[in-house]
């Protein structure tokens, strides 16, 4: 299942001329790859993405079950995707000074009219959304993700936890579209642990692009 719904303000987008000091661009890229939409709703203005200045990115997982566990391990996935260090992180025991946050409802919360939302579920075990709050060009709070159990088979859930927790965090990262491969992990109905040579070179794309949506200042 699929649900995207509207964001408000508008990113504007232009390739960077480098990846890293000293290092071309060509390095930074999953050679042969080829990437898909990671635009809000297919509006290639409404693009996102942590800033070098947020570097390492802080993460809070709640401490529920596995949950932290698979939040370190999704972030680690996503962060060795990355070439040229672009990307890092850290995780947080402090919600409050997160930039994303990962909880573990029982259910998913009530999507807001005003909140930008990135849902999908695997194999009807379990589901997950990422949701954000926007003012004009810049986000007014934290990445939040949620991941909740579809399946009263706890095996099936709890393996269906560890793709979609990391399914959910590329959300937070900035992939704010599904891929349209099931081979992908970034697909509506993930059903892997691991990036595929789009999902990296995607993210990689990404986070090469200038974006005047910006995250909320840190407290």
């Amino acid at each position: 299942m699929k649900r995207l719904t509207g964001l408000a303000g508008a990113a504007a987008l232009a390739v960077l001329g480098a990846c890293h000091e000293g290092v071309g661009p060509g390095r930074c890229f999953e050679p042969n790859a080829v990437a898909y939409s990671f635009a809000l709703n297919g509006d290639t203005t409404l693009v996102f993405h942590w800033p070098g200045s947020y570097m390492p990115v802080r993460v809070y997982a709640e401490p529920t079950g596995a949950l932290p566990s698979n939040v370190a391990t999704g972030m680690a996935l996503w962060a060795g995707a990355f070439r040229c260090n672009e990307f890092s992180f850290v995780m947080s025991t402090d919600s409050t000074r997160a930039d994303i946050i990962v909880r573990n409802p029982p259910f998913l919360p009530a999507v807001r009219a005003a909140a930008g939302v990135v849902h999908a579920d695997s194999v009807n075990a379990c589901t997950g959304v990422t949701e954000f709050d926007t003012t004009g060009t810049a986000l007014s709070g934290p990445m939040r993700s949620y991941v909740s159990p579809l399946s009263a088979d706890t095996g099936a859930v709890s393996s269906c936890y560890h793709f979609v927790t990391a399914h959910e965090l590329g959300h937070a990262l900035g992939l704010l579209a599904h891929s349209p491969d099931t081979g992908d992990l970034m697909n509506a109905s993930p059903r892997r642990l691991a990036l595929s040579e789009s999902d990296r070179y995607t993210i990689q794309v990404l986070y090469h692009r200038a974006s005047k949506l910006q995250p909320a200042p840190r407290p």
